[in-house]
Parts: C-alpha cells; structure tokens; sequence
C-alpha cells in the first residue's frame, strides 16, 4: 500500500494549462518561470496560502545570481503572476509575495495590443512573442474558467 496520510508530501506544483497557454506566460523568461514554481512550492496552507509566500534569495543562490534573481521576480509581478505583499530588505527579511490573477487582464492588453506596440511597452519580447501571437489570436484559451 501507500504511506500513511500523515506521511505523504505534495510532489507537485500545480499550473493551469490556461495559465501556461497565456500571452504574459509566454512572455516571462525561463528564470521568471522557475522562480513561478519555486514560489508556488513554498504554498503551505496553514501559514496564509497563496496570499504568503516567501522564497529567500538563499533558497536559489545555488542556481542564479542576485541580480538574476531580482530581476525574475520583478518580472512576475510586471506580468501580474505575484504581487509584493510586504517588502524585505530592512533588517535582512525576506519579501512577502502573493499569488495574482492579474496575469489574465496583463494577456488580454498583450493580444489586443498586436505586434510593434507590445513590444515598444514592454509587455513582449521580440523573439517568442511574434510566434506565438499567432497562435493566441482567435484562441483565448485562458479567458474565462479555462475550460
């Protein structure tokens, strides 16, 4: 049989597939992705949920630097994926993030605003995103419930 309930540990991160067929997930660099899931794994229900999440730079020192590090997780919150729930830094405490559904509105403005103009604001790169605004245009699959 299986471990007991007691014993058991969630092995898994969960994202959507609505979520990752987005135009701001297609838009995030593969550091903003890992940071994503390492962020989700830190998800412990009883200390706030998705609403607490804490990821130290210590716990990824070993795979980026510093300013990689920084810069992915401004990345998530410029795509709308995290938000900053209290800042760190003061007295060597790490930043408090949550979880955002802004990342759906941050899509839309990215299909809706095609091409050139995307890119000019900042909401896509250049190689991926003329590819797959493509595929995004006429297939919103992550409006609405995502099924």
């Amino acid at each position: 049989m299986g471990r007991p309930k007691s014993e058991r540990v969630d092995p898994y991160v969960m994202v959507e597939h609505y979520q990752m067929d987005s135009a701001a997930w297609t838009a995030l660099s593969d550091r903003a992705v890992w940071l994503y899931l390492e962020l989700k794994k830190q998800f412990k229900k009883a200390q706030g949920g998705d609403s607490h999440l804490i990821l130290p730079y210590s716990e990824v020192s070993w795979r980026m630097s510093r300013s990689s590090f920084c810069s992915g997780m401004a990345e998530l919150c410029k795509y709308g994926f995290t938000k900053v729930v209290e800042a760190g830094g003061l007295l060597r405490k790490p930043s408090v993030y949550a979880v955002s559904q802004e990342w759906i509105e941050i899509s839309r403005r990215i299909v809706d605003k095609e091409g050139k103009a995307a890119i000019r604001e900042g909401l896509a790169k250049k190689p991926s995103f003329r590819n797959n605004l493509r595929n995004l245009i006429g297939s919103r699959k992550w409006e609405g419930n995502g099924r």
